[in-house]
């Protein structure tokens, strides 16, 4: 773990339906100055805004058609955004791994680093954080390598949303506000409302 008084660079894996309210979470944090000034995060993404990701992600119509990072770049200034789907050579330059992503392969590469990292997930209304300090982690994840939603499928054809994804972001604030000021991750977290 670093020093307490040590410069930490977090990578930020998705910018989507976690990740784009983590982005506003972390960049308040940064400006009230409840994260210290030398903490980096850096978020990576190469997918663009479409119209459906208004009804759970953290953008607006004007967004649609953009790039998920430039549109962040536009309104979190104290962050970084790549317009990169992040892979492990990305991942060696960084402290702190923070997954807001929708894909199992990646879980596994941030797991084989042996790296502090904290793993976000959101399903409808069933929420979860584990972590490099989850000790069957493996066995948190799925084996097949397809990308899913927050959100349940049959919920978004029908147009209904669930705010999983919200609250996941917000409490993955709060991990990362532990992180910082206690040097511990959580085993894990687990909620369905």
């Amino acid at each position: 773990m670093p020093k307490i008084d040590e410069k930490i660079s977090c990578l930020c894996a998705g910018c989507g339906g976690i990740g784009s309210y983590f982005a506003e979470h972390i960049n308040k944090l940064l400006e009230i100055n409840q994260l210290p000034s030398d903490w980096n995060f850096t978020f990576f993404d190469d997918d663009k805004v479409e119209t459906k990701n208004l009804l759970y992600q953290n953008f607006k119509p004007k967004h649609v058609g953009l790039y998920k990072t430039d549109a962040l770049l536009t309104r979190y200034t104290r962050l970084k955004f790549l317009r990169k789907r992040v892979d492990s050579s990305d991942l060696i330059n960084f402290d702190l791994i923070i997954l807001c992503v929708d894909n199992n392969k990646i879980r596994r590469e941030v797991y084989s680093m042996s790296k502090p990292f904290i793993d976000s997930r959101a399903n409808g209304r069933t929420v979860g954080i584990f972590s490099s300090a989850t000790k069957d982690y493996l066995n948190t994840i799925d084996l097949n390598d397809e990308s899913y939603s927050c959100q349940n499928p049959f919920q978004i054809n029908k147009k209904e949303i669930e705010y999983g994804n919200i609250i996941i972001a917000a409490i993955l604030s709060q991990v990362v506000l532990n992180y910082e000021r206690k040097k511990t991750l959580p085993e894990r977290f687990l909620y369905n409302f």
